[in-house]
């Protein structure tokens, strides 16, 4: 027996130690929990709109290494934002470290983009609540651990996101605990009453339950809207938190000091957590290449100097065999790094890259596994995969191929130590042969960017953002839409645009010339607000600083009059006209007109520009038409827009530009009537203004590369307005999300 009692002990003994090293390596293989939380993009298909929808989640540090479901908060972007605009108020970094301080509980976060439907007032089946309720919230909760508990769901918003935060919460009280109302824009004539939030918040069944959130600034033009919820929750005796911050707008800068606020509203009633290991401090994102923080030297002394070209080699020093990587236009790379460069000249493989078996043989070290594409199957290739990178001779580059810069700076700037130039293959690129025009949008240093730029240091600081860049081109061209008027903005008497007249300080001209601004469009319609002396003062000025203008002038034959540019053996020139008036921005010589004679700008009349563009394509190697357009909030052009843009382009015109438009809209590879290719452009947006929305503060700028006298290819600049008056380079991860936007969910390249 003690034989046997021996034996069941040791057999005990072994089993424990299976099961103890068993629970050892099932601990072993849990994953464990991450520093910080993470965000991922995903989709769900829309049977209600036919097409596929985004979304933003953020789950919490330990989300894979357990299996439990998390409370979760809902949350709604403001009008022309997109499922990013939380991220970009600093509140997943705030939720991070609240989780690691164990002040905020693990959960959550689904951030949906409501992309143009979320901006209509359309309340039947095909809109946004329904979508969200229908489509958006049960894809997110088969997706992803979600506590479908109603008191373990939020539903929040900004803006016109807190419009359908309250909409959807106060129609369904049975799904969610709270709503929060960030300056939510609300209207008593913005959605019938069955779908208002003013009325619901009178009429709704069961919401007594729900916690409810408000919040503004002091200075919020949403206030009425936001103080008249207040008023009916009040008088219906709903229990609410209605904060008025003494300061503060209706803008990011505003929401984002309150970010952790929101968060402890949300997570009200949920069990906190222990304090976790703080996540690694972030690096901030580098300033990039274009957009240094310090100021530039004072305007006296040669400009030249002011912002040094790198690199650059000079004209006439001789043509090269060069070697460029190009992508698709609809990529979203615009940059890549030396240091991939040299590993691909070393004969390193690099599955991105692809080239032509021509190319290859220029390079004996080139490594096998780079895919060879024959020349003509380019372009579809890059266009099918626009992941891909093609190593192309500069000379096979095309407006559809986009030239990619080197650590952020434009190749052809960098050439000293760039490691694609042959000795001894054919020549290809001879900088003597190149003109660079870069081309933007709308230029008004009025309102709050006039204020703003005193603010924030004066014109210098303002073009810091943008100089190093743009005084890289030839040319660098802005469409000014405003004139400078002594004693603005306090110059008094009858103004022509009456209250919503614009002018611009003549204190600021210098801006102008820091940038190193060469033409300036003036098809603008403020330019004759402060009346036609500051116009024709204005027009001194350019003048006396070597400027040149197009599309506006001291009489209607001064505005028509085309700008050729003559440049490294290229002739480029330039139009500009202005479609929607009014009619005293015009110029006009008639006196019997309305409004007599004055100067302005040239109006888009059909007779003069049906004979104007032929002439100059028959006498210029590349015509370029810009147009103040009608302006429109929407980032994909009108109908209206696409016919009269293309009839440019049909007329003579190889580049057409809206110059305009408040908020970036698409572009077009147009092939006009006579078999050309022309390249479209339909709003560039705000070069310097102050409408601090998230598309309206977002811009492209076009760079041409005019070679041998034609548009060999065109470089975009995807920059953003800081502090409504300093433009800059978008950093790589604003890049990525503002050209997936533009180009996948709006241009649908």
């Amino acid at each position: 027996m003690w034989a046997a009692g021996m034996g069941f002990k040791r057999i005990g003994m072994v089993w424990g130690g299976l099961l103890l090293c068993l629970s050892g390596l099932l601990t072993m293989a849990q994953p464990a929990c991450e520093p910080a939380g993470r965000v991922l993009r995903e989709t769900y298909a829309s049977a209600w709109l036919g097409q596929t929808m985004f979304y933003s989640v953020y789950l919490p540090p330990c989300y894979d290494a357990t299996d439990q479901a998390y409370p979760v908060v809902y949350l709604l972007h403001g009008s022309n934002e997109d499922d990013g605009a939380w991220a970009r108020l600093g509140l997943i970094a705030a939720l991070d470290e609240g989780i690691a301080a164990g002040t905020l509980p693990e959960m959550i976060l689904v951030m949906p983009f409501g992309n143009v439907i979320a901006n209509r007032n359309r309340f039947d089946a095909v809109s946004w609540g329904n979508i969200f309720l229908t489509e958006l919230l049960p894809a997110a909760e088969a997706a992803f651990r979600i506590d479908a508990r109603r008191e373990a769901r939020v539903i929040a918003g900004i803006s016109r996101g807190g419009f359908w935060a309250y909409q959807i919460g106060l129609r369904r009280p049975d799904l969610f605990s709270a709503i929060g109302g960030h300056s939510p824009f609300f209207d008593a004539f913005h959605a019938p009453p069955a779908d208002n939030p003013l009325d619901l918040a009178l009429s709704a069944p069961g919401v007594a339950a729900l916690r409810l959130w408000l919040d503004r600034g002091g200075d919020d033009y949403a206030a009425p809207g936001v103080d008249l919820m207040h008023d009916r929750l009040t008088q219906r005796g709903l229990a609410h938190t209605y904060i008025v911050h003494p300061d503060g707008e209706h803008n990011n800068r505003h929401w984002s000091r309150y970010v952790g606020d929101y968060l402890a509203f949300y997570a009200a009633g949920w069990s906190g957590g222990a304090p976790r290991a703080a996540p690694p401090t972030a690096t901030p994102a580098p300033v990039m290449g274009f957009a240094t923080n310090t100021p530039l030297p004072p305007a006296a002394g040669p400009l030249a100097t002011a912002v040094p070209v790198l690199n650059t080699p000079a004209a006439g020093s001789g043509a090269l065999a060069l070697l460029v990587p190009a992508v698709a236009f609809p990529s979203l790379y615009t940059s890549i790094s030396l240091e991939r460069l040299r590993s691909l000249a070393a004969g390193q493989p690099d599955a991105a890259f692809i080239t032509t078996p021509e190319t290859a043989a220029l390079l004996p070290g080139l490594h096998p596994d780079i895919r060879r594409v024959p020349a003509p199957d380019v372009r579809h290739t890059l266009w099918r995969d626009p992941a891909l990178i093609a190593l192309l001779p500069f000379d096979a580059l095309t407006t559809e191929l986009r030239l990619l810069w080197v650590d952020d700076v434009p190749l052809v700037d960098r050439l000293a130590d760039y490691p694609f130039i042959v000795p001894g293959a054919p020549p290809n690129f001879d900088p003597a042969r190149l003109t660079r025009l870069t081309l933007s949008g709308v230029t008004a240093l009025t309102r709050q960017t006039l204020t703003a730029i005193d603010a924030g240091g004066g014109p210098a600081w303002a073009a810091g953002g943008i100089a190093d860049y743009v005084r890289r081109s030839d040319f660098f061209h802005i469409s000014n839409e405003v004139s400078f008027a002594p004693g603005c903005p306090s110059l008094t008497g009858e103004l022509l645009g009456g209250s919503s007249s614009m002018c611009s300080k003549e204190a600021h001209f210098e801006l102008l010339s820091l940038l190193g601004v060469d033409i300036v469009e003036l098809s603008g319609n403020h330019n004759n607000d402060y009346g036609y002396e500051a116009y024709r003062n204005t027009l001194d000025w350019y003048r006396a600083r070597g400027m040149l203008t197009v599309g506006g002038g001291a009489t209607v034959a001064a505005a028509r009059q085309p700008l050729t540019l003559q440049h490294h053996g290229n002739t480029i020139t330039l139009l500009a006209c202005n479609v929607p008036g009014p009619y005293y921005a015009l110029a006009n010589d008639d006196p019997a007109l309305l409004g007599g004679v004055r100067p302005g700008a040239a109006g888009c009349d059909a007779a003069w520009l049906e004979a104007a563009l032929p002439a100059a394509a028959a006498a210029a190697d590349v015509v370029i038409m810009t147009v103040q357009a009608v302006e429109y909030e929407e980032y994909l052009p009108t109908g209206e827009q696409r016919f009269q843009f293309r009839s440019l382009a049909d007329a003579g015109a190889d580049v057409v530009l809206g110059t305009a438009a408040h908020k970036p809209q698409t572009y077009e590879f147009y092939t006009t009537a006579d078999q050309r290719p022309a390249l479209v452009h339909y709003g560039a947006g705000n070069l310097f203004f102050d409408q601090p929305f998230w598309g309206n503060m977002r811009f492209f700028m076009n760079t041409l590369y005019v070679y041998e006298g034609q548009v060999l290819t065109v470089e975009i600049f995807p920059g953003i307005i800081d502090d409504l008056a300093r433009p800059r380079l978008m950093t790589p991860e604003e890049r990525e999300n503002f050209l997936f936007f533009m180009f996948r969910m709006q241009n649908d390249f």
